[in-house]
């Protein structure tokens, strides 16, 4: 069976009065961030896959902030 294309969805975070733009994606019960301050991916637990995008891209965009890149 031919693998199906992953399926990205777009999600916003607001972090200090900005709000920033990623997509993801769940494969395999793996939510990948991906955004153009970097990406990150994890398994999916009890919360929904949003919630931990949501959580993964904040986690990106703290690392940014603290390397000078936001």
């Amino acid at each position: 069976m031919p693998k199906q294309p992953r399926s990205f969805v777009e999600l916003s975070v607001e972090l200090e009065g900005k709000t920033y733009s990623a997509s993801y994606s769940v494969s395999s019960s793996v939510v990948t961030v991906n955004s153009v301050y970097g990406s990150n991916s994890t398994q999916v637990g009890g919360s929904t896959a949003e919630i931990i995008a949501r959580l993964l891209f904040r986690e990106i965009l703290e690392g940014a902030k603290s390397h000078g890149g936001l």
